[in-house]
């Protein structure tokens, strides 16, 4: 083979294996939930009116906007009897609110809870405070983010009533995780730690009600087991998986997806579950971004990310399923229109009738359907690929058959 016939080919091979990085994500869907994007933040909507104390309503603004530095909730004060028109006056009715000043927590999926922050004999300063550090945190809680921040992901494993079922479901949720640990070797980035299992017992369900809720579940109603993965930024992944429906093939086939590259084929909505509500201390982001070895507060990581995730973001995905949520007969659910992310309830014109939701209950989930829900960003580079190959064998073969001629 001549010089210039072995320069053309080297440089298609050459021009080939460059485009193979390309089409190469350099996160994968672990790294991805440690960026938060404030896409569908909580809210916390503090009502104050015309009686309210002006040092009351200070001290609203000030302890709140302290507590909530580097959480996932967003306060804002309403006046009631100037901003009547405001949608999270809703929310009034809703509580059977009469006395002020209160305050409302709104979950990204549409729950609200109503939380008590004025206690009699009692400064306000102190009730508030209390209040908002509950909302922020918890026992579990802060177990979650301790294990999310350095392994795979979490298996939440929730207790029902029975003692058996509760035995059954942790030596599911053990094998779905030794199924996940047998296979990390092959995952295509490295990830340290496997994925362990944390366990709410029925005897503290009284304690994690922010957890609880945030997760669309009521303390007292739990019976039967209930299994969640959290992963990243303590996001939620998947739906929640109730009684029989904790399966190790279940929970394997979510726990597989966090391992994946976030160009894997997934549908890139799911990169961005809904978070538990907490506060991300600087110690621990510190901790995160030594251990990925990227910032993921970089404004830069974070504008790579919003890329990614947004070509999906049009259609949000809920929880499978919300329970009532006050112990009464109907949710207190707060939306502002089907898949409308709460974060748009400023630009909100009206506020939906609010009514139970009660969406499919998942019976099976597995890996390829999941994946199956759109698969567009994998078959397009596989098609370029392919046909890179086929265009420089082919035009490999022809210098080689040119060059054999010349030579007869």
């Amino acid at each position: 083979m001549s010089k210039p016939s072995k320069l053309v080919f080297v440089t298609c091979l050459w021009f080939f294996f460059q485009t193979l990085p390309v089409y190469a994500c350099r996160f994968n869907v672990r790294e991805v939930g440690f960026v938060d994007l404030a896409i569908q933040p909580y809210y916390l909507f503090g009502y104050v009116n015309q009686d309210t104390p002006k040092d009351f309503v200070s001290s609203f603004e000030e302890i709140s906007d302290a507590a909530f530095i580097g959480s996932n909730i967003e306060l804002e004060i309403i006046d009631v009897d100037k901003q009547e028109d405001h949608p999270a006056m809703k929310c009034l009715d809703l509580w059977s609110i009469q006395s002020f000043p209160a305050a409302v927590l709104v979950s990204p999926d549409g729950q609200s809870l109503l939380v008590p922050i004025v206690e009699p004999n009692r400064p306000f300063s102190q009730t508030l405070s209390s209040a908002l550090d509950g909302t922020l945190s918890s026992p579990k809680r802060k177990e979650i983010l301790k294990q999310v921040s350095k392994t795979y992901g979490v298996v939440l494993l929730i207790e029902g009533v029975d003692a058996q079922e509760n035995e059954k479901a942790k030596h599911v949720a053990s094998a779905a995780i030794e199924q996940i640990s047998s296979q990390m070797e092959w995952l295509p980035k490295p990830i340290e730690h496997p994925p362990v299992l944390i366990v709410l017992e029925q005897k503290s369900l009284s304690q994690e009600k922010i957890l609880l809720w945030s997760l669309g579940l009521i303390a007292e109603e739990i019976t039967k087991p209930h299994a969640a993965v959290l992963y990243g930024r303590a996001r939620w992944l998947g739906p929640m998986f109730i009684g029989e429906q904790i399966s190790e093939d279940n929970l394997a086939s979510i726990l597989f997806l966090i391992g994946a590259d976030c160009e894997c084929g997934l549908d890139q909505r799911w990169l961005q579950g809904t978070m538990l509500p907490a506060k991300w201390d600087e110690d621990l982001l510190e901790f995160v971004a030594k251990s990925l070895e990227f910032d993921p507060e970089n404004p830069m990581v974070k504008m790579e990310i919003s890329w990614i995730v947004r070509r999906g973001y049009y259609s949000y995905p809920r929880p499978p399923e919300f329970h009532r949520l006050d112990g009464g007969d109907e949710s207190r659910l707060f939306a502002t229109g089907e898949n409308e992310p709460v974060s748009k309830i400023q630009q909100a014109s009206s506020v939906q009738d609010v009514n139970a939701v009660s969406l499919p209950a998942v019976s099976s989930v597995s890996e390829q359907s999941v994946l199956a829900q759109d698969d567009t960003p994998l078959k397009k580079p596989l098609y370029l690929i392919a046909g890179l190959t086929v265009l420089v064998i082919a035009g490999g073969l022809l210098i080689v058959v040119r060059q054999g001629r010349k030579n007869l």
